[in-house]
């Protein structure tokens, strides 16, 4: 089983590496054709039709790919004014049941949001700019919520397996 997870856990330092790939440079593609566009437009008089839509849609894609990202590194927001006073057993049992309600909560929001994404409305849809089909533009959404639930799989993994001897020294070592 160990090993199991530890291909999971390598899988998804692969994807987490992905991401963060992807939104840099995402990142990059929007500064340079926002930074265009302003010298277009104001020196120039000129602008292209498509820069806004596409900075508007890297922007939602880099949210929803960041938002993974940022739960797997733990970066996102945490009230532990309460949580941080409990045991250690049974801050163990909230982040556990914490992790399942944020799981099923994304399984939800991706089921909803691949069938809205390829339901009619969408899928005949056409980006005015870009002219790209609309439903790759939506499919963002759950890819990002999708990601969570991979990342948030990984957690609970982490949750239930015993650390390797080795890691148990190490994390010893860094809080002494």
């Amino acid at each position: 089983m160990r090993t199991l997870f530890a291909a999971y856990e390598k899988l998804m330092d692969v994807v987490y590496s992905l991401i963060r790939i992807c939104i840099a440079a995402a990142l990059v593609v929007m500064v340079v054709v926002t930074f265009v566009e302003v010298i277009r437009r104001y020196v120039f008089g000129l602008s292209f039709i498509w820069s806004e839509e596409l900075v508007r849609f890297l922007l939602v894609a880099t949210s929803f790919l960041g938002g993974a990202a940022a739960y797997r590194a733990k970066a996102l927001a945490l009230l532990d004014l309460v949580t941080s006073h409990l045991s250690q057993s049974i801050q163990k049992g909230i982040d556990i049941v914490v992790t399942i309600v944020i799981i099923a909560l994304c399984v939800y929001l991706c089921m909803e949001g691949y069938a809205y994404s390829f339901s009619p409305q969408i899928a005949n849809m056409y980006s005015t700019g870009l002219n790209l089909r609309m439903t790759y533009v939506y499919l963002t959404i759950p890819i990002g919520f999708t990601l969570i639930i991979l990342f948030g799989i990984e957690h609970l993994a982490k949750s239930f397996l015993p650390a390797p001897a080795g890691k148990t020294e190490q994390l010893e070592e860094k809080e002494g």
